[in-house]
């Protein structure tokens, strides 16, 4: 077996822990109002809570007690959403977009080390390789694509993910944000008024939906950012 295909399995199999284990992070109780000094967060890119085609099944919040409805996530899917995460936290130079290559290449490392592979320790040495104070996760539970057009929608488009800022030093999470949303008619529950308001009245597509949700969250970070 290739190192290239044994590191896929390792991935997988982590991946398979984080999910299993995601109800279990230790966070810091109430969750402060601003954060403390941060001068490198990075960011990883955007894990999968199902690769297994024609499954779904509830899912544990990684940052929480919440339940998803999670569904086969694709690669193509997960690089979307990672593509505009990334673009929106460019202009904040303390984060540092980490690629899948080298996410990757610390996997690697961190199991020839023979770390214990748990969600914690491994997000912890991830943080430490890249001399990093915190680390940025985010996991894709749903990308489901809209069925028709804009304006005439046979299904709308529903995403969901959660994100959590994770300190290096002691494995606190210490923000966090979830995001689950199937797109409804204005009609049908008015509350999605800021929704139309900022996508106009047209059903619009996942990677939309999803960039709609990670703009907000990215805006709720900066503002507990000191």
């Amino acid at each position: 077996m290739n190192g290239r295909k044994k590191g896929l399995i390792y991935l997988c199999l982590i991946s398979v822990g984080l999910l299993l284990a995601g109800c279990q992070w230790k966070t810091s109780g109430h969750l402060p109002q601003k954060l403390p000094p941060l001068q490198k967060i990075a960011v990883l890119p955007m894990d999968r809570a199902s690769t297994r085609p024609a499954s779904e099944r509830p899912t544990c919040n990684i940052g929480g007690q919440a339940l998803y409805s999670s569904s086969y996530v694709t690669p193509e899917a997960a690089q979307k959403v990672t593509d505009i995460l990334y673009s929106l936290i460019l202009k904040d130079k303390r984060f540092k977009p980490v690629t899948q290559g080298q996410c990757m290449g610390l996997l690697n490392d961190i199991l020839q080390r023979k770390v214990n592979p748990s969600e914690l320790k491994i997000l912890k040495s991830f943080g430490k390789d890249l001399d990093a104070d915190a680390i940025l996760y985010g996991k894709l539970y749903r990308f489901r694509e809209r069925v028709g057009s804009e304006y005439a929608a046979k299904s709308p488009a529903s995403v969901a993910f959660s994100l959590i800022l994770v300190r290096v030093s002691d494995g606190r999470v210490l923000w966090r944000y979830s995001f689950d949303q199937t797109q409804q008619a204005l009609t049908e529950n008015l509350f999605n008024w800021k929704f139309y308001k900022s996508e106009g009245m047209r059903w619009v597509t996942a990677e939309e939906l999803a960039a709609y949700g990670l703009k907000q969250a990215v805006e709720k970070l900066e503002k507990v950012l000191p």
